[in-house]
C-alpha cells in the first residue's frame, strides 16, 4: 500500500532564506577546502606545489629564483608549506 505525502507550501521570510543560503554556501566551501587539504600534504614537493597552485614549473622556477615564494631547499629538493603558499597567494 502506497502512502500519500501531503505537500506543504511554506513561505519563509527573506531573512531566513538568505541566512539558510549563506550557511549552505559556507558549509560547501568548507567541505571543498577540507577535500583540497586532504589531497595535498602540509609539506609538498615542487611538483605538488605547482599542482596545488595551478601554475607551470617555469613559473615556479621564476618565483624561486626571485625569492618571491616561500620554500625550503633541502639538498637537491624543494619543500613548500601549504599554509605558507596560501598566505603567499593571498598577497599576489
Amino acid at each position: 500500500m502506497e502512502q500519500v505525502q501531503p505537500k506543504i507550501n511554506v513561505q519563509l521570510p527573506n531573512e531566513v532564506t538568505t541566512a539558510i543560503t549563506a550557511k549552505v554556501f559556507d558549509v560547501f566551501n568548507q567541505a571543498q577546502d577540507n577535500a583540497r587539504e586532504s589531497k595535498f600534504p602540509l609539506y609538498m614537493s615542487k611538483k605538488q606545489a605547482c599542482e596545488y597552485l595551478n601554475i607551470s614549473n617555469s613559473t615556479m622556477n621564476e618565483w624561486i629564483n626571485s625569492s618571491d615564494i616561500p620554500y625550503k631547499h633541502i639538498g637537491k629538493t624543494y619543500r613548500f608549506n601549504r599554509n605558507d603558499l596560501d598566505k603567499f597567494m593571498a598577497t599576489k
